[in-house]
Formats: C-alpha cells, sequence, structure tokens
C-alpha cells in the first residue's frame, strides 16, 4: 500500500483537523458546553454602563422618531425600538451576536417609510432587555421571541435576522411558520462550516480584546471595498466587544431537512466578501436544499453587509417583503 493517501482522502483528513481544531478553540474559549447560559452578557456593571452610554447616543442620531418600548416575557423584560407608521405592515429586526437593536442605524430611515419597524434587543445581548441567554437546545430563544410578539399584538409579521439574528428568525419560522409572513436571513453563520482562520481571529479578539485588535477584527468582517466606519459606530464597536462577557457560541448549523423546510417566501442575503466561510458554497448549498426560497449575492459587501451596503440593503428587504404581506398591528 502506498503510503501516500489519495488527494481526495488527504483533502478530507484536512477538513477533519480543522473541525477538530475549531472544536478545540470553540471548548477553550465558551467551555465543554456551548449550550450553558450566561447570568449576564456584561463583565461589569461599569461595562454595562459603557455599552449603555453608547446605545443611547446612537439612539440620539437616531435619524428618524422612535419610541423606547419592553414587553413582559417569563424570561424578563425585552426591549426594543418601534419606528415607522403604527398602521404600516410590520417589520420585526434581530440583530448580529453582541449587538443591539441600534445596528440598524443605517437602516432605519428607509425601512420604516415602508414599514411598521420593530428593532429588538435581543435577550442575552448585550442590549436593554433582560434575562439570561436560553441554551440553543431549549428552544427559549423562540419562546422569547413568541412572547414579544404576543405583547406587540402581532399575530403575523415580516421577520428579519443579521448573523446570529439570522439563526433566531430561521428557527422562529421553523417552529411557527404560520406567524411570519415573509424571513429574510442577512450573512446567516449557520449555513456553512465557519472557517478555521476566522474562529481563531474571533478568539484571539476577545481574549485579549485591545482596541487595535478588535479593529483589525472589524476590517477582517467587513468587506475590503467598503469604508471602515468612523466615530461612534466604530467606538460602540470596540466598546460592545470589549465589555461583553463572552460572544455567544456559534448557533447550530442548518441541516439539509431545515433548509427544505424553511418557508417558500425566505430570502438568504450574502455578502460577497463574507470571510465566515465560502459564500459560493453557502449560495449552492442553499439552492440545492431550499430551491423556492431566493439567494441574493451582494458585492462589496462582507459579514457586516447592513454598514458595508446599507442602502442596497435596505431596497432588497422593501422589494422582497412588497411580495409578501402582513396584517398590521393589533
Amino acid at each position: 500500500m502506498s503510503a501516500l493517501m489519495p488527494s481526495s482522502c488527504t483533502h478530507q483528513a484536512n477538513k477533519q483537523h480543522e473541525a477538530r481544531l475549531a472544536e478545540c478553540c470553540l471548548s477553550a474559549h465558551f467551555g465543554k458546553d456551548l449550550a450553558m447560559p450566561v447570568q449576564s452578557p456584561f463583565k461589569s456593571d461599569a461595562a454595562r454602563d459603557r455599552v449603555l452610554d453608547d446605545y443611547d447616543a446612537l439612539l440620539a442620531r437616531w435619524p428618524i422618531s422612535y419610541e423606547s418600548r419592553f414587553i413582559d416575557t417569563e424570561f424578563g423584560k425585552a426591549h426594543l425600538i418601534a419606528s415607522g407608521n403604527p398602521k404600516a405592515s410590520p417589520l420585526v429586526l434581530l440583530h448580529g451576536g453582541g449587538g443591539n437593536a441600534t445596528m440598524w442605524i443605517h437602516n432605519i430611515a428607509e425601512l420604516a417609510a415602508t414599514f411598521r419597524v420593530y428593532a429588538l434587543d435581543i435577550i442575552g445581548d448585550v442590549g436593554r432587555s433582560t434575562g439570561a441567554r436560553p441554551a440553543y437546545a431549549s428552544g427559549g430563544h423562540v419562546r422569547w421571541l413568541a412572547q414579544v410578539l404576543d405583547g406587540l399584538g402581532l399575530g403575523q409579521t415580516a421577520l428579519a435576522g443579521a448573523s446570529f439574528g439570522s439563526w433566531l428568525a430561521a428557527d422562529f419560522a421553523l417552529k411557527h411558520p404560520e406567524r411570519v409572513s415573509g424571513l429574510a436571513l442577512l450573512a446567516p453563520p449557520h449555513i456553512e462550516p465557519l472557517r478555521l482562520s476566522f474562529m481563531l481571529r474571533a478568539v484571539v479578539a476577545t481574549i485579549a480584546p485591545t482596541d487595535s485588535r478588535i479593529r483589525s477584527f472589524y476590517r477582517l468582517i467587513s468587506s475590503p471595498h467598503a469604508p471602515q466606519p468612523t466615530g461612534l459606530v466604530m467606538q460602540d464597536f470596540v466598546t460592545r466587544w470589549q465589555s461583553q462577557r463572552q460572544s455567544p457560541p456559534p448557533p447550530p448549523r442548518l441541516s439539509a431537512e431545515d433548509l427544505q423546510r424553511l418557508p417558500a417566501r425566505t430570502l438568504f442575503l450574502l455578502g460577497q466578501d463574507d470571510a465566515l466561510y465560502d459564500v459560493n458554497k453557502a449560495a449552492a448549498r442553499i439552492r440545492a436544499n431550499a430551491p423556492a426560497c431566493e439567494v441574493s449575492l451582494l458585492a462589496q459587501a462582507g459579514h457586516t453587509l447592513t454598514v458595508d451596503k446599507p442602502r442596497e440593503v435596505s431596497d432588497l428587504l422593501i422589494a422582497f417583503f412588497a411580495r409578501t404581506s402582513a396584517p398590521v398591528a393589533l
């Protein structure tokens, strides 16, 4: 027998080795049980105050009028920012991991011109919602979101999530398809396995969160063709990264069966320069398993596509949801 493996076997062995390395990185960073809830997403009360100071500063620059609201849930109070005509069709926005509702500052004016928009602070993340982060397998995230929608009087709504928020949006749509009139998944992180290089950079930036290292990590996840944010937006990214107790573990990967069960009224919006995984492979996997869903690849946009290409993202969402309909809030 030859001492050399065939190239296909070598490739497979390399992939398995990378997977084991990735597992070691995640276990070292998040602990053995990736589903363990965290009591507070903030390192300290002082860290929470710093994040919420930036939150208030971003709201002071919110380009349109808004309401700050709290909804009671079994997990604690859920906070959201409501904008737009209360009589317009509803659109619920779910932010990315390590973020909060203010991430939509670049999109809110255009979206709220068409919809009644509710930007939520997801439970267990660095926003104003209270309550511990539920374990993924518990179904707690979906129960939390259902209770928020109930509190808003929304039997059905359009739903858009970015990154981690896209996992929650997809999980909710799989469990409650009757409540989702249209589903948009922006830069979903749970389609293809994450690149080892990305995970190593994320772990290093979290273990040693210096200003320069965090800014370098942002350049990795954005597009090299997009202008880097300056001033308060970048300051807020650095503050949130330095203030969170730990990054949420990567959400469970969507299985082929999950993709097949997604509503036909689903849009996948991927940044062509996303550093998390091979976007072309992700798009091919979606099309093979969910041919009724729409897939759009946005040029010169990375994982931070709502910042890299805010106007294009807003236009695509409005056009997509125009092909669906949702009742107004009660």
